[in-house]
């Protein structure tokens, strides 16, 4: 039988076919781009000037209500201690913090993630606290009364900043209203996974709107149909393997599922639209945009070479753009023109001597001033360890530190003692539990940890002691999670990721660092040295006392404990 191919379809196949007058065919073309007219572009101007100020509205209040109550701390200690305060000078404060929260990028922040937000925040704090300590000294002189409500000021206005402003940040990302809705523009695994990153994090103030590409590139010469002519294939629809969706394997890019489960026949020119995810074509951005009330586009094409023209979408206020670099610093990397090439300069400061200084000193500084707080925390530990469990107080394990120097890492002992034998006979009994064993050399219910050893586990209390190695300069308060060069153990660490474990041999390891504040045991082998890496690679004092905030967060809840 003879069958005779659609000439559109044909084309569609041909990447170096002429376009024909079809609908839709101007968006085939190599090099294509959106046409956006001026009016178009004016109005996506006042669009986003109008969801800037709905967007910063309500983290403005929340500002205002943090100053406020660190005012009302302060004040009354001020009372108590005789010290004067004024109305003036209330208003000055406020009006002064919301300002440093704006220079610091904080209104409306869209986009930013936590930890962005939080040095903008210890900037705000550090500034403010400056320019009232100022005013108080010269009012009141160096007396007691001043310098005790300067000091309550500071630590209330940065622990109420720091700690309500997420929160809000979380409830306002329920609503429509307040997050920013951003097209993405891909036709890949890529253009998904953005879209369930953004609907995933809408607390950052985005959400994804939809999703834009050219359908009519994808379509699949199908079998013969019932007329005896050969039918173009939809792939456009839901369901058909086109349009992204959550129960799609994630490392299955959406080309590989262009042979629909139900084939649909139609013709090339007549792709039906259904309720999805999907917006509309390249060639109707304009108009996709003004529906969706979007002033926003994330590219998610990063194999097209066609998107990295920035003309295609000058004018729009916000355009997200891939880089194909992966695995370089991005905390303290800058974009440079040079002639008409762009360059990533990245730099990588933990390695300095100074900066290795200025880590040491602050570890030193934190565990000296909070000696009065842990060590009687120790002494009562040890004791209740001594009553319910009698046995050795402390568990020591060998650990890799700086330069590959060795060292014994002191950890509250939490489990039973000649825990190994009844590891092993515990195996030996449950099939289960040893190829839990096998898999990770952990157990979710390991019959070695004791009741008081569970608690201290969930709660970190159990690592307390390594304030010691601090001290003795084995260890430092945030850094890669020591590593055991073992048989068994972390030996994917150092022999798959060698350019990771070269920087972890120049640092000293940590209590806390990404790894505990990002799910603990909830991740992978492979998510834990991916965090390592970018830790080393963009390393700054902020991060640390960031990481020592969120480490408070995580040991309350006890998020991500086994």
């Amino acid at each position: 039988m003879t069958t005779t191919l659609d000439p559109r379809a044909v084309r569609q196949l041909d990447p170096h076919a002429q376009p024909s007058n079809g609908p839709g065919s101007t968006t085939d073309r190599p090099g294509y781009t959106p046409s956006l007219s001026m009016l178009g572009i004016l109005e996506m101007g006042r669009r986003q000037a109008w969801q800037d100020v709905r967007s910063a509205t309500p983290l403005i209040l929340a500002d205002a209500v943090c100053v406020v109550i660190a005012l009302a701390v302060s004040t009354a200690l001020a009372q108590w201690t005789n010290a004067e305060t004024s109305t003036f000078f209330a208003v000055s404060v406020i009006g002064l913090t919301l300002w440093m929260q704006h220079l610091n990028g904080l209104y409306p922040a869209c986009g930013q993630s936590y930890s962005t937000e939080f040095r903008g925040i210890l900037r705000t704090c550090m500034l403010v606290s400056v320019v009232v300590g100022f005013a108080l000294m010269t009012k009141h002189d160096w007396a007691i009364g001043p310098l005790m409500t300067w000091g309550a000021f500071s630590i209330s206005l940065f622990f109420s900043l720091a700690s309500l402003r997420p929160v809000v940040r979380r409830v306002l990302g329920r609503f429509d209203w307040w997050t920013q809705p951003v097209v993405i523009l891909g036709n890949g695994a890529e253009s998904r996974q953005m879209l369930m990153r953004l609907n995933a994090s809408r607390q950052h103030g985005l959400r994804a709107a939809g999703i834009v590409f050219d359908p009519n590139r994808y379509w699949h010469v199908g079998g013969s149909g019932t007329d005896g002519t050969q039918a173009a294939i939809e792939v456009g629809h839901e369901g058909n393997g086109f349009v992204p969706s959550p129960h799609f394997d994630s490392a299955t890019s959406v080309m590989a599922k262009l042979e629909p489960q139900a084939p649909v026949r139609t013709t090339a020119g007549s792709l039906k639209r259904s309720a999805s995810n999907w917006l509309g074509p390249l060639s109707e951005l304009e108009s996709i945009m003004s529906r969706a009330g979007s002033s926003r586009l994330a590219i998610a094409d990063p194999g097209s070479d066609r998107w990295y023209d920035f003309h295609a979408f000058q004018g729009i206020p916000h355009v997200i753009m891939p880089l194909a670099s992966e695995g370089h610093p991005t905390e303290t990397a800058r974009l440079c023109q040079v002639d008409n090439s762009i360059e990533l300069h990245c730099r990588t400061v933990l390695t300095h001597p100074h900066m290795l200084l200025t880590k040491r000193v602050m570890d030193l500084t934190l565990v000296i001033l909070t000696l009065p707080l842990w060590f009687p925390l120790m002494l009562a530990i040890a004791a209740a360890i001594k009553i319910f469990d009698p046995g050795p107080v402390f568990y020591y394990q060998h650990r890799v530190g700086r330069y590959s120097h060795p060292f014994r890492a002191i950890k509250f002992r939490s489990m039973v003692c000649e825990a190994d034998q009844k590891l092993q006979a515990y195996l030996r009994e449950n099939p289960a539990a040893q190829q839990e064993w096998k898999a990770t050399h952990k157990l979710k219910n390991d019959p070695r940890v004791t009741k008081l050893g569970c608690f201290l586990r969930k709660t970190s209390l159990d690592e307390i002691p390594q304030l010691l190695n601090v001290l003795f300069g084995e260890m430092s308060l945030v850094g890669p999670r020591p590593i055991i060069d073992g048989k068994d153990y972390d030996q994917e660490y150092i022999q798959e990721h060698p350019e990771v474990f070269a920087l972890y041999q120049m640092v000293r390891p940590g209590i806390t660092g990404l790894w505990q504040v990002s799910g603990r045991n909830e991740t992978s082998y492979k998510q834990r040295v991916f965090l390592d890496r970018f830790y080393l690679h963009n390393w700054s004092i902020e991060m640390d006392l960031f990481i020592l905030w969120r480490t408070i967060k995580t040991a309350l809840f006890r998020e991500g404990a086994c």
